[in-house]
């Protein structure tokens, strides 16, 4: 299974967090591992770097898919 990464950004409330005005969310792209996630990160975080309310994240999709960490898929139980 691939390592995905969502990168997205917006203006945000308060730049020390993370509460996002989702008028304004720019969805960058998902990448298959965290380097290519950063590199585009990076790009876009650099072109707005001087305004302040504006703010790009990478968010691990796979540690939301597997939350145990360890990358094995296990079998529902049944009811």
């Amino acid at each position: 299974m691939s390592k995905l990464h969502l990168v997205f950004g917006g203006r945000v409330k308060d730049p020390r967090g993370l509460d996002f005005d989702l008028e304004t969310i720019d969805l960058v792209g998902l990448y298959g591992n965290y380097a290519d996630a950063e590199d585009a990160w990076r790009g876009k975080a650099q072109r707005t770097v001087d305004d302040a309310e504006m703010k790009y994240v990478i968010v691990h999709l796979h540690r939301l898919l597997e939350p145990d960490g360890d990358g094995t898929t296990r079998p529902r139980e049944s009811a």
